[in-house]
């Protein structure tokens, strides 16, 4: 494996995840919607039954999948009446390797123009313990990182962004292996991931500015309570389609940081 610097614009990256998407958005979008449902729900509901008020302490994060980790911190924005739990984070931590897993198979398969079924989210289970382990690690070295300050602790999490779709792509690949080639492949392209990720900043708060409007409207006609807190919930999960196009726009990234993809090339799939 060589080190490919990309030099495309991020608007040239976005169309080719718009390009994978076309004609496939619902799939897509229902996708990303089970990979937000099975991880929230589960935890929401582990948060309300025995969660502690510690949502001013967590930042109200149900969970912050290594590899998209702007839109998930906003799609795990609540209330400050919710409760967080240790058995909700315990949950997280446990299921959060598997389903990302799933979900990079899922949308290589789809910028591959592979078939693709909504089940493949949950394929990361075939291979539960190292994909935790992967997770483990990762997010290990981003939390040491993370302690010398904020900024070199979103730089290793850059660092790692490859290592589920390298993964995914060759699930008998280690776990360190995995690492190090994402380490390998990030060489000199760290600062167009981060802009990448940026360019999607626009999406997100339009999506999120959307929500809290719907939210804060429905607030004010039934009150606050736990009625309100799965409207919340559902609410958030707006925020799929902005995620499906963010993953769809990553896979892009991957294959050409892979050389399956040509720089420039402006259709998903040409190899």
């Amino acid at each position: 494996m060589y080190n490919i610097i990309i030099t495309e614009p991020s608007s040239n990256l976005r169309r080719l995840g718009r390009n994978s998407l076309a004609g496939k958005w619902q799939s897509a979008i229902i996708a990303t919607l089970i990979y937000q449902i099975c991880i929230t729900l589960p935890a929401l509901i582990l948060d309300q039954v025995f969660g502690k008020t510690l949502a001013e302490l967590y930042g109200n994060m149900y969970y912050d999948s290594s590899y998209e980790f702007g839109a998930n911190v906003i799609a795990g924005i609540s209330s400050s009446a919710e409760k967080v739990s240790t058995m909700s984070g315990v949950y997280v931590f446990l299921v959060s390797g598997a389903f990302t897993f799933g979900i990079s198979l899922f949308f290589l398969n789809l910028f591959r123009r592979r078939q693709t079924e909504a089940a493949q989210v949950f394929s990361g289970f075939e291979y539960f313990f190292k994909t935790l382990g992967l997770f483990f690690v990762m997010s290990v070295f981003i939390f040491l990182w993370g302690l010398l300050f904020v900024v070199p602790g979103i730089i290793a999490a850059i660092r790692y962004s490859q290592a589920f779709f390298i993964l995914a792509d060759d699930p008998g690949k280690g776990i360190m292996q995995c690492i190090s080639e994402s380490k390998m492949l990030m060489r000199g392209n760290k600062g167009k991931f981060f802009c990448m990720e940026l360019s999607f900043i626009g999406w997100m708060l339009l999506t999120t500015f959307a929500v809290a409007l719907v939210s804060n409207l429905l607030e004010a006609m039934i009150g606050a309570g736990v009625v309100m807190i799965v409207i919340n919930w559902i609410l958030n999960l707006a925020i799929c389609w902005v995620m499906a196009y963010m993953t769809a726009t990553e896979a892009a990234f991957y294959e050409i940081l892979t050389g399956r993809l040509r720089a420039g090339t402006q259709g998903a799939g040409q190899f």
